[in-house]
């Protein structure tokens, strides 16, 4: 199922797991490979593994996390142990995890629970349940690297999911079972990793940072110098750092270190013209370990989204980048810039479903723009609700004279009024609006100011998401009923025209996240301010 019951669980990691991460001793490496010399141990027969799954207790002891799923494994390959008998599978495993922190994995949290089981430098088995539970561990350690790898190790923090979402459209055991039963392990990974856009540029873009990070003489570089010449040494550190020139000690021209200071500027999002202003001196000035994380963050929400591209449209908006992808069969169909809400009014994360496009719609002012925005200039000048094309109306909805309204008296905190923009060229919402349920009252919508596109930081809204390519998203919507999209572009911009309430014709669902390193269609890295200061990189394991 992609639209079920389960998110609970998989954004809130059991709490024993986290305790047997807390019992990660030093020396992790060495027992792995005191592990894998398999020092005798008692054969473990099916029967005995059999009856040993069979008990929760025992599994539980055993610090086994994913009982289900070791039961189905097991099951699929007739009960035989797999690894205390073969110390090349063991070796193909501990391979994979070596490869962990370039996918953007975190290598202990597999390895730990091989580790365990390692004392002194000796591998101590005094019975069949010591035999069996390291053989556990194992497949449990295979099992949550492939999880992992399949569909994150994080799951993005949501404001609101309205749509129960759970990746989970592959048989992990079942996988890791025919791998094993073929002797195909050692190519587990072109078979899992992901073919979405700018999944292998974010994947080698986390190789080259964590590559320089673990180089024992890393040190974060910080630029004080606005100055773009060969003199300016920190500069020359941070293009090396930042894989925009082969060594530190290089020393270009000025015209051509001016032309990768813009690659780097294009990187950063911000104005490319070669010159460092305080906006491009922030931005270079994030240490690059943050940066790594920031990359892993959007390498595992990409694998998050894996199981809701395969079969359907998925819209995904991404709020630092101010922009919109729609994904079909894990390609991008449509890209978009957006404008989103700023700082004080910032867009909420949430996932849910469109399930309506209204062309010529109103807009309903909420009422706190109604009385702090727009009621002082009522009483200034009652004539703005006219020149805004704004109409007052009451409490039994219905249009009111503002004439005869005592503006006077109307106050913040006594407004028993709804603003509402009539339909038209100059509505906020331009001529689409895209709605799906949620509680803050967002949506996705046309706008007429559009030079605001323009513009690499793109947060000025009070929450909702205009959009560039509003009427092209309508028709990916409204696919069944284009008519009715044809007609809005062969008519064009309506004064007063009533609005059009079209259901959607299939269920897209929507995510608005937030990642401020991303992906654009053809596969770029990108990284964008973080707008609304989110970045701890405290995020919720699975």
């Amino acid at each position: 199922m992609l639209l079920g019951k389960g998110t609970g669980s998989y954004m809130n990691r059991d709490n024993m797991t986290e305790g047997i991460m807390q019992k990660r001793g030093q020396g992790i490496l060495f027992l792995v490979a005191v592990f894998i010399m398999n020092i005798g141990h008692p054969q473990i027969s099916s029967f005995r593994l059999e009856q040993f799954l069979d008990k929760d207790k025992q599994l539980v002891a055993a610090g086994i996390t994913r009982m289900a799923e070791i039961r189905k494994f097991y099951g699929q390959v007739n009960y035989q142990p797999v690894w205390m008998s073969d110390t090349n599978l063991q070796q193909n495993l501990l391979n994979l995890f070596d490869q962990a922190p370039r996918l953007g994995l975190n290598k202990e949290d597999y390895e730990y629970k091989i580790a365990a089981y390692g004392k002194t430098g000796e591998l101590k088995m005094k019975g069949f349940q010591d035999s069996i539970t390291a053989e556990l561990r194992m497949t449990d350690a295979a099992l949550h690297f492939i999880h992992d790898l399949q569909y994150g190790n994080v799951a993005p923090p949501i404001g609101y999911n309205g749509l129960d979402y759970f990746p989970a459209c592959r048989d992990i055991p079942g996988l890791l079972a025919k791998l094993i039963t073929a002797n195909q392990l050692a190519f587990l990974l072109p078979g899992v990793e992901q073919a979405l856009p700018g999944y292998d540029s974010l994947k080698k873009k986390i190789a080259e940072y964590g590559k320089i990070v673990a180089d024992s003489s890393f040190k974060e570089v910080i630029i004080t110098s606005g100055k773009v010449n060969s003199s300016n040494k920190t500069l020359l550190s941070k293009l090396f750092q930042l894989g925009f020139m082969d060594s530190a000690t290089q020393r270009p021209g000025d015209n051509e270190l001016k032309g990768k200071v813009k690659q780097a500027q294009k990187l950063f999002n911000v104005l490319a013209d070669g010159v460092l202003r305080s906006t491009s001196l922030e931005a270079f000035n994030k240490p690059l370990a943050g940066r790594l994380k920031e990359l892993k963050l959007a390498i595992n929400t990409l694998r998050w989204l894996h199981c809701i591209q395969q079969s359907q449209k998925a819209i995904v908006v991404n709020i630092p980048s101010a922009t919109l992808l729609v994904y079909e069969n894990w390609k991008v169909i449509l890209e978009s810039r957006i404008i989103v809400g700023k700082r004080s009014t910032p867009t909420p994360t949430l996932c849910s479903k469109i399930t309506e496009v209204i062309l010529y719609p109103y807009w309903m002012v909420p009422h706190s723009i109604a009385v702090k925005e727009l009621l002082p200039s009522i009483k200034r000048n009652i004539g703005f609700l006219d020149a805004n094309g704004y109409q007052v109306i009451n409490k039994q909805g219905r249009i009111v004279n503002p004439a005869r309204v005592n503006w006077g008296i109307v106050s913040a905190s006594d407004f028993p009024y709804i603003i509402r923009q009539s339909t038209g060229c100059d509505n906020a919402l331009g001529v689409v609006k895209l709605n799906f349920y949620n509680p803050y009252s967002v949506y996705l919508h046309d706008t007429p100011g559009k030079s605001l596109f323009g513009l690499n930081k793109r947060y000025f809204s009070h929450g909702c998401m205009r959009v560039e390519k509003a009427v092209e998203l309508a028709h990916l919507v409204l696919k069944n009923n284009t008519i009715a999209i044809d007609t809005l572009e062969e008519k064009g911009c309506l004064n007063n025209q009533a609005p059009i309430v079209v259901p959607a014709d299939e269920i897209i669902p929507v995510f608005v996240l937030y990642n401020t390193a991303w992906v654009d269609s053809a596969g770029r890295v990108s990284f964008s301010e973080d707008i609304y200061r989110k970045n701890r990189f405290a995020t919720q394991r699975h």
